[in-house]
């Protein structure tokens, strides 16, 4: 029944996107901030009846169609859509302008966030989006956003570091960073770049206890230092407490790893 109604869903924002885009970069970004302060609106009014219900109809709807769009119209790639940002869109691209992410707080979490995400990525000119829906308590799921792409080149393969952020409740959140690459026209998710004493992967993460930065100003996040060719990822104690250090994690010709302190 569930897949019924998505199918249905599916189909009908098609068909409006069909009769309301005709390729206008204003009538798209027009048609997915109409669908977004939707979701908004839902967002702030949960408590009303069947509100949940629009609200899960609403994210679907904004996530097919903005899937539909940033496939079928390369330019959407470089498109500010500045009315989206001011609605709570966070949208992250490469300096190279081939991939970019657009993430958004569906407003169906409890105690976390649940963002959904869709990855656009280019390739001989064409675009590609994949709609990534994570949700909190989903097997296998981590609900996150991504704040910014670093760009770096080796061996003539290009790769993306994304940073990210994560709030699983008041008390708990996480930040990381994954490495993205595009290979023969598909994005790929796991080059293994980054090696601990464990082994090797295409990700960093830590938890933390929200706690421990409540009265900071400013906290430490994770970021790559191009010049260095190094990452630096905040040092959490074993209390789950964050804390000023950071720990460089240097490519090394092959990988990422860490310096030896």
């Amino acid at each position: 029944m569930k897949t019924i109604k998505l199918i249905v869903v599916f189909c009908c924002c098609l068909a409006s996107t069909r009769l309301f885009a005709q390729d206008s970069p204003q009538a798209i970004e027009a048609d997915l901030l109409r669908i977004l302060q939707k979701v908004n609106y839902y967002g702030s009014h949960k408590k009303q009846w069947k509100a949940i219900d629009s609200l899960q109809k609403q994210n679907k709807i904004f996530g097919f169609k903005l899937k539909y769009y940033t496939s079928k119209y390369p330019a959407t790639i470089s498109q500010p859509f500045t009315s989206l940002i001011k609605a709570k869109l966070v949208i992250a691209t490469s300096a190279d302008g081939q991939f970019r992410t657009y993430s958004w707080n569906t407003q169906l979490g409890t105690k976390g966030f649940d963002i959904y995400n869709v990855l656009q990525y280019k390739n001989n000119g064409k675009t590609t989006a994949l709609l990534k829906m994570d949700t909190v308590g989903k097997k296998g799921s981590l609900p996150l956003w991504y704040s910014k792409i670093y760009t770096f080149t080796n061996s003539n393969k290009t790769y993306y570091l994304a940073p990210y952020n994560s709030v699983y409740s008041p008390a708990k959140a996480g930040q990381g960073l994954r490495i993205f690459t595009i290979d023969k026209g598909s994005l790929i998710s796991n080059p293994p770049l980054i090696k601990t004493p464990t082994g090797v992967y295409s990700q960093l993460h830590y938890d933390f206890d929200v706690s421990s930065i409540a009265d900071w100003k400013s906290y430490p996040s994770i970021y790559f230092d191009p010049s260095k060719q190094t990452i630096y990822t905040p040092l959490v104690d074993y209390n789950h407490k964050m804390t000023r250090k950071f720990i460089p994690y240097k490519f090394n010709g092959r990988f990422f790893e860490k310096l030896k302190s």
